[in-house]
């Protein structure tokens, strides 16, 4: 509406200053092309910052699929976003359902929250939560609230599906609250042990994870890229 207007006042202008006018019409003609571009560009970083990454992983076990992991990764402005949903359904003597969630918040690279939550046929087993709060962290396990001096986070558990961690040497964990030394095995080949004795193997490919290898004490289990 305001550009019809601006351009309906310089053709009346034009009578009394013809080549005046000309030159305001041209530049008006050329700044109207600019900032047409820069809408568009605009338009269009603003839609690919809105589009998330997503990865699908089958969750295997005996070389049978047993479930499914998806993780997605976006981008808005300075923060980045990290989440993955789960579910497994497997018989180990009897049926175990599972379902998980994870997610992170990060800011400039630093960790401003994150969660992991697990339910094992129908019962809550996992309400983990940690949270930024000025220069130190809180975390939240049911019980009361602990602080954790170990700012700042900028790499946990949730991202080493989206980023090899090839100049990590510690990862957080989210499900014990606390760093875990990364071990190179090989080139884009990792292991991660847990306070609880199992471990697990992360195998790469330009960047992203392709395989996870779960070593437990009760079964073994992989995460294998869907093509």
């Amino acid at each position: 509406m305001i550009p019809a207007i601006i351009y309906l006042i310089l053709r009346r202008y034009r009578k009394t200053n013809p080549v005046k006018t000309a030159q305001l019409l041209q530049l008006f003609r050329t700044a109207r092309k600019f900032i047409l571009l820069f809408v568009l560009l605009l338009l269009a970083g603003l839609i690919a910052l809105s589009q998330p990454t997503q990865l699908r992983y089958t969750i295997k076990r005996k070389g049978n699929q047993v479930g499914s992991i998806s993780f997605f990764q976006q981008v808005v402005g300075t923060k980045k976003i990290f989440r993955t949903e789960s579910e497994v359904k497997t018989r180990m003597i009897f049926l175990f359902t599972a379902i998980g969630r994870e997610e992170a918040i990060y800011e400039n690279g630093v960790l401003l929250s994150s969660s992991v939550y697990q339910k094992l046929n129908g019962d809550v087993r996992l309400d983990n939560k940690t949270r930024l709060v000025g220069r130190n962290y809180v975390v939240y396990n049911g019980k009361h609230p602990e602080t954790l001096n170990n700012y700042p986070i900028s790499y946990n558990m949730i991202c080493l599906f989206g980023i090899e961690p090839a100049t990590v040497p510690k990862v957080y964990s989210d499900k014990f609250q606390q760093f875990l030394e990364i071990q190179t095995v090989k080139n884009h080949q990792y292991r991660i042990k847990f306070p609880d004795g199992n471990f697990n193997e992360y195998f790469y490919k330009d960047g992203l994870c392709t395989r996870v290898e779960v070593h437990h004490s009760l079964y073994r289990s992989s995460f294998e890229l869907k093509n």
